[in-house]
C-alpha cells in the first residue's frame, strides 16, 4: 500500500514539475549591432547605425533574419517589433506610387528558405504551395501589393498565412485610436517606422499595428484561431524571424527593433527611444537640417557685418 502511494506521489510531482521545467526564452534587440544569435541570409545586412535591412531597392531580392536558437512554443508567445518600408521616391524624375513587396514575421521549423520565391511570395513560399500547402510555416505579413488570388483585400494590408500565401485572416492596414475612438488607416509605404505586436495564446493569434508615437491599441487589428501543434509536427524546435522580398516593385525594408518571449506574460518592453534609426531619412535629415540652420545663421551674421 505504501509503495503504491509513493508511486502516485512521484507521478503527481513529475506532472507538476514538467510545465515549469520548460525553459522560457526571451530576447530584445534595440539595435542589431550585436549579431550574436542572429542569422542573416540573402540581401539582409546590418548597418553601422544598428538597423537591420532585409531588402534594398533592387529587383527580385529576398532577405531573411532569424534568431538562430530553436525555441519551444507551446501555449503562448509574444513579439513586438518596429519596421519601416521605404519606397523609391522617384524614377526618371517621376514619383513612385507603389513599392514592394512587404515584410513577414515568420515561425518555422527551419531557417532554410532556399526554395522560396521573391515578389508576392515574400521569400517565404513558392508557387507550388498555392495548390498544395506543403510548407510548415506561420507568417504575419505586412503586404504592399494587391494579390486577389491570395485573398488580399487591397494593396495596403496585414495578413495571417498558414502553410500557404493564401491568407486565412486579412485586414486593411489600420489601428484603433484610443484617443479618437475609431480606426485610423496606416500607409505601410510611408517610410515611417511602424510598430507591430503579435500574440499567441490559447490557440488564438492576435495582431496589432500602430505608428511609432502611438502605444499598443486597446483593440487588435486581426484575431484568428491558430493551433501551432497542428501546423508544426515538432513544436519544441521552432525558429522565429523575418522575411522580405522585392519584385518589379521594390522597397528598402527594415527592422529597427525586436522583442520576443516564449511566455506571453513576460515580453520585455521595447524601448522606442533606443531603437535603431533608419540609415538615412529621419536621423540624417535632422542632422543635415541642424547643420544648414547653423551655416545659414553664420552667413547671415557675416552679411550683416559687411553691410554695417
Amino acid at each position: 500500500m505504501a509503495s503504491w502511494l509513493l508511486q502516485i506521489l512521484i507521478i503527481s510531482s513529475l506532472h507538476l514539475i514538467s510545465p515549469s521545467s520548460q525553459k522560457e526564452t526571451r530576447f530584445v534587440y534595440e539595435d542589431f549591432l550585436d549579431r550574436e544569435d542572429l542569422y542573416l541570409d540573402g540581401s539582409a545586412i546590418v548597418h553601422p547605425g544598428g538597423s537591420l535591412q532585409l531588402t534594398n531597392t533592387s529587383k527580385y531580392q529576398i532577405g531573411h533574419a532569424f534568431y538562430d536558437k530553436p525555441l519551444q512554443l507551446t501555449s503562448s508567445f509574444s513579439t513586438h517589433f518596429v519596421c519601416a518600408l521605404v519606397k523609391k521616391p522617384k524614377v526618371e524624375g517621376k514619383p513612385i506610387t507603389e513599392g514592394g513587396h512587404g515584410i513577414a514575421f515568420i515561425v518555422s521549423p527551419s531557417m532554410d528558405f532556399s526554395h522560396a520565391q521573391p515578389t508576392r511570395y515574400l521569400g517565404v513560399f513558392d508557387a507550388s504551395t498555392i495548390k498544395s500547402p506543403s510548407s510548415h510555416v506561420l507568417a504575419v505579413e505586412l503586404d504592399t501589393i494587391w494579390n486577389p488570388e491570395f485573398n488580399d483585400t487591397k494593396s495596403n494590408h496585414v495578413g495571417i498565412d498558414v502553410n500557404s500565401p493564401l491568407s486565412v485572416g486579412v485586414a486593411s492596414a489600420s489601428y484603433y485610436s484610443d484617443v479618437e475612438k475609431k480606426n485610423e488607416s496606416i500607409n505601410l509605404l510611408s517610410g515611417n517606422p511602424i510598430q507591430v505586436w503579435v500574440d499567441y495564446e490559447d490557440t488564438m493569434l492576435t495582431v496589432w499595428i500602430s505608428p511609432l508615437d502611438v502605444k499598443k491599441p486597446s483593440r487588435p487589428l486581426l484575431s484568428h484561431p491558430i493551433n501551432l501543434a497542428k501546423i508544426f509536427p515538432n513544436i519544441s524546435k521552432l525558429y522565429v524571424g523575418f522575411s522580405a522580398a522585392t519584385g518589379n516593385a521594390v522597397s528598402d525594408q527594415y527592422i529597427l527593433g525586436w522583442s520576443f518571449s516564449t511566455d506571453r506574460g513576460s515580453l520585455q518592453r521595447l524601448d522606442i527611444s533606443r531603437i535603431a534609426e533608419l540609415p538615412y531619412s529621419t536621423g540624417t535629415d535632422k542632422k543635415l537640417l541642424a547643420l544648414f540652420i547653423i551655416l545659414f545663421g553664420c552667413l547671415a551674421i557675416v552679411v550683416s557685418a559687411i553691410l554695417a
